[in-house]
């Protein structure tokens, strides 16, 4: 995998076929004087092709990307601790921020809403190898990845190419998707092309490549329709290799999603390179490593203390054990020694626009269908009000059901990916 400067215009690798082709039907001067007797048939197979960047320059990047690591205390109480900053001096221009939310919207001319959802489910597999996040917005024109449908052909710019797009035009299009299309092929095509758009090029041109090119060959194989390449543009998209002071590379990886598939006849050893449908095992560790996921916190433990009537609510946050747009809380009885905590508890959850999600249990209704001795709920991070404190309510006297003065304010200090545990171990002074 590499970063670096260009649009990638791509074309569909499927089914590649070998026929009996006689090399005079090439079309170049050069290439028909060849000895050629088995070349292979393009109707159906094409590659990507370099073009030049529509802008002059792009928009500086962060000198850092910080942010605050805080300890919770056994008290519950938080403390700052330290910042940590992902690594972005070796990055070029193109990559994005580490953990940065890109915009992506469909232009619908040219397709179905089966066909964009499909598209949806396969670019977001990035984001488990790879910190960052697409954000699938319902109006184009509020996306900074505009995916397009318009055949027959298919490109991506590369990476941040994406934010100087004067002219509103597509900067990811699919020329071929279509409901037709088998899954396995549909994925391949859609984690390469987001792949670019993360910033990532074809890996034959790695400076850390190691294809050996029979050149002559290489320059038949392209110059046969659909491509009809010039021996420039073959130059431009097959030989050069990208500086290693302009591009972050990992050791050559001939089954990255990234690389295309090339038969043995175009290198002089004879080595081939296979059509890659997943991730390799590089890929993932590239990814992570070029967007890099933020060290987490330890878990975090301790007891919680309300001030009312002794009330003793034991804590447990855990870090990275689910989806991580989401947040989780779990409520649940304790007890302290022998004695068993029991009535009805609830946590209300502070979200936006001053909405509230309550969280209940209750263990002595006589409605055999209201008893819960636990109770769990999953609410989108980006919801949660983080400003406000958890609140705490408990049946009391007569069993009415009363909210307490203490509120726990330890929101600001999570994030995506948490499960807080609260169990209610003591809740009187008897």
């Amino acid at each position: 995998m590499v970063a670096m400067l260009s649009i990638h215009q791509c074309f569909s690798q499927f089914d590649i076929k070998r026929v009996d082709r006689p090399i005079e039907k090439a079309n170049n001067a050069t290439v028909k004087n060849l000895s050629l007797k088995r070349l292979y048939d393009f109707s159906a197979v094409k590659n990507c092709q370099d073009m030049a960047p529509p802008y002059s320059s792009l928009p500086p990047r962060a000198a850092s990307n910080a942010y605050t690591i805080y300890k919770i205390n056994t008290d519950g109480t938080v403390s700052n601790v330290a910042y940590q900053r992902q690594p972005l001096a070796a990055f070029t221009d193109k990559m994005w921020e580490p953990g940065e939310t890109i915009k992506v919207g469909f232009d619908i001319v040219g397709s179905d809403f089966n066909t964009m959802l499909r598209v949806q489910k396969f670019a977001s597999e990035w984001e488990r190898i790879a910190n960052i996040k697409f954000e699938f917005v319902i109006d184009i024109r509020d996306a900074v990845i505009r995916v397009g449908f318009t055949p027959p052909f298919s490109y991506s710019w590369i990476g941040r190419d994406a934010l100087v797009n004067p002219s509103k035009v597509s900067t990811i299009n699919f020329g071929w998707l279509n409901n037709g299309l088998n899954d396995t092929d549909f994925r391949q095509v859609v984690l390469h092309e987001f792949g670019h758009a993360l910033g990532f090029v074809h890996e034959h041109q790695s400076p850390g490549a190691a294809m050996n090119w029979d050149k002559e060959k290489v320059y038949a194989y392209y110059a046969l329709p659909p491509n009809n390449w010039s021996h420039d543009i073959v130059d431009n998209n097959i030989f050069v290799k990208y500086a290693t002071t302009t591009t972050n590379y990992s050791t050559y990886d001939r089954l990255s999603i990234m690389h295309y598939q090339f038969p043995p006849e175009l290198t002089v050893d004879g080595k081939s390179t296979p059509a890659n449908y997943n991730f390799s095992a590089t890929d993932q560790q590239y990814a992570r490593l070029v967007y890099p996921f933020p060290t987490l916190p330890p878990n975090a433990s301790g007891t919680l203390k309300t001030g009312d009537d002794c009330d003793e609510i034991d804590f447990l946050i855990q870090y990275g054990v689910v989806p991580d747009k989401l947040i989780e809380f779990k409520l649940e009885y304790g007890q302290t020694g022998t004695k068993k905590v029991s009535w009805w508890k609830q946590i209300a959850l502070p979200k936006s626009n001053n909405q509230e999600t309550l969280l209940y249990i209750l263990n002595n209704s006589l409605i055999v269908n209201e008893n819960k001795t636990t109770a769990t709920v999953q609410i989108p991070f980006t919801e949660m009000n983080k400003s406000k404190g958890i609140g705490f309510w408990k049946a009391k006297v007569l069993g009415v059901h009363s909210p307490l003065a203490y509120k726990w304010n330890r929101l600001h200090s999570l994030r995506g990916g948490c499960r807080i545990t609260l169990v209610w171990k003591k809740d009187s002074c008897l």
